[in-house]
Order: C-alpha cells, then sequence, then structure tokens
C-alpha cells in the first residue's frame, strides 16, 4: 500500500503541479544571475541581419541560441514572446555589392532576406512574431530623429546628423567605452551617425535636414521603440553588438523616452569559431553558409552543438565537436528507438518501482532547475545522459527489461519533450526516421545473427561455409550504408559509422 501511495503521489506531482521557479538570467554588469523582470508577454527585440549577402553558421549558431531560450521560456516556464527582428535592407554594404552585381539595392536585400527566412525554417527557427525591415520605418526613424534634435543632442556636418555623446552623461552604461580624441569633424570620436546625406546614385528618402538615409544605430532603437514603447524585458545579439551598437541604442532609446534604463535584459551569445581560436567572419573570408552546413550535418546536430554549450560561450565547430554532437544525439536516438520497440515488442512483469520513478522524476525537477538558472542546457543533456545510461542498463539486448513499462514512458516522455522543447524537430527528422530503420536493421541483423549461430552449430561444412559466406555479404552490404556489424563468439551487434565530415575554410 505504501508503494502504491508513493506512486500515485509522483504521478499527481507530474500531471498536475506546474513549477514556480524564478528564471535567472544573467547580468553583464554585475556579472551574476538576477531575476527575470517580465510582463506577459514578454517583449523581445533581436537584432536581425544586414540583408547583403547569405547567412553563415556563425550567424545561425546566435539565432539559433535565441531560439533555444525562446522555446525554454515559453514551454517550461509559461512565458510568451512578443518578439520583433529587423531587418536592414538598406546600408553601405548592401549599396556597395549592388553596385558590384549591377543590381538595384533594394532589389538585392529582398533576394537576400528570402534565402535568410529559407535558411532559418531549415534550422527549425521559429520565426520572430514581426520581422521589420528599415525601409519600412522612414517616418518613424525621422520623428525620432527629431526628437532627439529638439532636445539638442544632434548636430549636423555636411547634410549629415550625429548624437552628440558629450551632451549625454549616461553614455557609456553597458560598456567600458574607449577614451574620448579629438576627430576631424566630430565633437567627439563616439559620436554616431543618425541619418547619412543622400550620395549620387544611392537609395534616399527625404528630410527636414535634406535627402539621406538612417544610420544603423537608429534603425534599432525606431523600431524597437515603435513596437514596445519605452520599456524592452529583452534585447539580445551577438557579443560583437555590445559596442558600439547597443551603447548607441540605448542612449538614444533612454534619452527619447527620458528614462534611465530602456531594456531590463540584455542577452547575448559568444562567437562560433573554426579551430585555433579563429572567429567566423565575412571580412576573414572564412565562413560557411547554412546550406553548405546542411550537406554534411543535420539541424538537429548543428543544435545539439549549441545545446552544449552555454550560450554566452564562444562555440568551437571543428570536427572534434561535430562528432560529440553526432554521438549525443544518436544516443538519444537509440534510447527513444531501443524504448519503442520494447514496449511494442513484450509485455513487462515488472511492477512499478517507486525508488526509479522517483529518479526519474528528480532528474525532471534538475532539468526545470537548470534551466531557470540562465538557461543551462548542457548540464541538461548530461542529466539525459545520466537517465539513458541508467536505463540502458535496465533495457536487455535481447528486448526484455528490468523495469516497469511505466517507468519506461516515464524516461521515453522525459527525453522526448525535453528535446522536443530544445527544438530538435522529432516529427520530421532523422529521429523519427530512426526508429523505424533502426528496427528494420535491429531484425535483419538479428536474422542474421541466428542464421549465424545455426551455421557454427552444423555439422556439414559446406552448408556452413554458404551460410557464414552469407552472412559476411549482408554484413558488407550493411557496411555500405555505413552500419558496421560485430560479431563474437554467440552475439552479433551494430552501430552506425558516421564518418561524415564537414570542411572548414581557414584564412
Amino acid at each position: 500500500m505504501r508503494n502504491l501511495n508513493v506512486l500515485n503521489k509522483l504521478l499527481f506531482n507530474r500531471l498536475f503541479c506546474t513549477n514556480k521557479s524564478n528564471v535567472l538570467v544573467f547580468n553583464r554588469k554585475s556579472k551574476t544571475n538576477k531575476p527575470l523582470k517580465s510582463n506577459r508577454p514578454l517583449t523581445w527585440y533581436v537584432c536581425g541581419p544586414t540583408v547583403y549577402d547569405s547567412m553563415h553558421i556563425g550567424h545561425a549558431s546566435c539565432y539559433v541560441k535565441f531560439d533555444i531560450i525562446r522555446r525554454i521560456l515559453e514551454n517550461y516556464f509559461q512565458l510568451p514572446t512578443f518578439q520583433v527582428m529587423n531587418i536592414t535592407d538598406i546600408d553601405d554594404k548592401i549599396i556597395a555589392k549592388s553596385r558590384a552585381a549591377n543590381i538595384d539595392p533594394i532589389k538585392l536585400a529582398r533576394n537576400y532576406e528570402v534565402e535568410f527566412v529559407e535558411d532559418m525554417r531549415l534550422l527549425n527557427i521559429k520565426p520572430p512574431d514581426i520581422m521589420a525591415r528599415v525601409t519600412d520605418f522612414i517616418p518613424q526613424i525621422l520623428n525620432f530623429i527629431q526628437v532627439l534634435y529638439d532636445k539638442n543632442l544632434v548636430y549636423s556636418f555636411d547634410g549629415s546628423l550625429f548624437f552628440d555623446t558629450t551632451k549625454y552623461r549616461k553614455y557609456g552604461k553597458l560598456f567600458d567605452v574607449p577614451e574620448v580624441i579629438s576627430h576631424s569633424f566630430k565633437r567627439s570620436n563616439l559620436d554616431f551617425a543618425l541619418w547619412k546625406a543622400a550620395k549620387p546614385g544611392e537609395p534616399s528618402w527625404d528630410s527636414l535636414w535634406g535627402p539621406g538615409r538612417p544610420g544603423w544605430h537608429i534603425e534599432c532603437s525606431a523600431i524597437a521603440s515603435h513596437y514596445f514603447g519605452s520599456s524592452v524585458d529583452i534585447h539580445s545579439g551577438g557579443i560583437d553588438l555590445l559596442f558600439p551598437h547597443h551603447e548607441n541604442e540605448e542612449a538614444q532609446c533612454c534619452a527619447y523616452h527620458g528614462i534611465d534604463d530602456w531594456v531590463k535584459h540584455w542577452i547575448y551569445t559568444g562567437h562560433l569559431h573554426i579551430g585555433d581560436n579563429i572567429k567566423m567572419s565575412k571580412s576573414l573570408k572564412n565562413t560557411i553558409s547554412v546550406s553548405e552546413l546542411l550537406k554534411s550535418y543535420t539541424a538537429n546536430q548543428f543544435r545539439t552543438l549549441c545545446l552544449l554549450s552555454n550560450y554566452k560561450s564562444d562555440l568551437e565547430l571543428n570536427d572534434d565537436t561535430m562528432v560529440t554532437a553526432c554521438g549525443v544525439l544518436k544516443k538519444f536516438d537509440s534510447f527513444i528507438c531501443s524504448c519503442y520497440n520494447h514496449l511494442n515488442t513484450f509485455n513487462s512483469k515488472h511492477i512499478p518501482d517507486p525508488t526509479l520513478l522517483k529518479k526519474i522524476d528528480d532528474i525532471e525537477n534538475k532539468v526545470i532547475i537548470n534551466l531557470a538558472a540562465d538557461f543551462n542546457t548542457s548540464k541538461v543533456l548530461n542529466l539525459l545522459i545520466e537517465l539513458v545510461n541508467m536505463f540502458n542498463k535496465l533495457l536487455l539486448k535481447d528486448l526484455s527489461f528490468n523495469c516497469s513499462k511505466l517507468e519506461i514512458i516515464q524516461a521515453l516522455n522525459l527525453v522526448s519533450k525535453t528535446l522536443d522543447s530544445f527544438g530538435i524537430n522529432l516529427t520530421n527528422s532523422e529521429v523519427k526516421s530512426d526508429i523505424k530503420n533502426n528496427l528494420v536493421v535491429d531484425i535483419s541483423v538479428n536474422f542474421r545473427s541466428k542464421l549465424r549461430q545455426l551455421a557454427l552449430q552444423s555439422d556439414s561444412g559446406i552448408k556452413k561455409l554458404e551460410i557464414l559466406k552469407l552472412c559476411d555479404i549482408l554484413r558488407d552490404d550493411l557496411s555500405s550504408a555505413n552500419i558496421i556489424i560485430q560479431d563474437s563468439s554467440n552475439s552479433s551487434s551494430w552501430r552506425y559509422n558516421n564518418a561524415t565530415r564537414l570542411k572548414v575554410k581557414k584564412n
């Protein structure tokens, strides 16, 4: 009776109790985790791409990590997000490339915008609620500049407008800014362009200060303020945007809205490196496009790589790290497949073990605790691996098992739910197909093993050699499909040979 009561309590907690944990987010100023202050829904602004070229996987890793955080907030802590991302579709780089390609700059930007959206889809990144093109917000940008101008924070030079950082006393809130030095025409070298005077042959818009186009920093400030007003819960980007981009955004918006702080939580991702601590960037000409990545690896495998490290840390992409990521994902794939095979093949006479159920429940609670502690996905994957290793000892190779079906279902659900909540696509990926494929391979290898054992026990030398030869042929045929069979004296096992490598370009 006591065991039954413990079991009922565990099931009740799993089904009906909701998590009340506070979510902690890293604060760069204090170097500590701070409670997430939020509205419902969370307002979230993401610095989007400048669409002058294909997105490389350094950018992609940033968006994948933010997608993981967004899914954690929504799936685990019931914090829905309203997310806006800008698309910079007019910029010096866009104009330069359009001239080189002899194509209209707006058309060039649209082509790369379409490619960017498709790359996001291929990587299973949830689209933002709004994607805002800069060229659709020229009136809002001009109004923003006008307010700053009226507050005597703007000066002009040769038709361009600049934000006067010497008159904004709180400049340098996010970053220890460089020393102020003299400049040929700026009042300070830290001053930045709000409006760039038009040049012959470039796209431009009319303004009170003459034709021109927006500066980079004012775009995000105006768009985010248009949707979120004087307060944003989360503002995110790569760590390289901290200064000057986000420092300038914060200065503009605090001055515009007349407030001390505009963003509650700044969230930054580390760089992606391709070995020898080399950052991937277009300027170094060492980039790998999303389409190139997906020729060698799946979106799930790349996402697993991102999950294995802290989102704030630099991410190393090389043969070794991808082998690790592929191996971790394969471990989960095999476990899910094994669970289904056991559940669909045999009936268990074991009754539920409260101790084992409590262990599963403890791991699930630790998952929540670690996700609440600044989204510690690497620790969560280690917890899942611990769970899988524990059950692999209980799920015997002959498809019998030393646990009840309930425990298998609980463990299976925990692993599947967690991976799905992180954006590992279990529906349309190799995970689900592997469940079917692995079953076919299991059947083939088991049949071959029985046939081989029969041959080894046969007294007829000729038939024995013929059967063993057929077994060898099947082994070699499966090897061509990257399936490696290993024979022992009384059984056979198999594994995948994941020999795929991604070639990276180093400068």
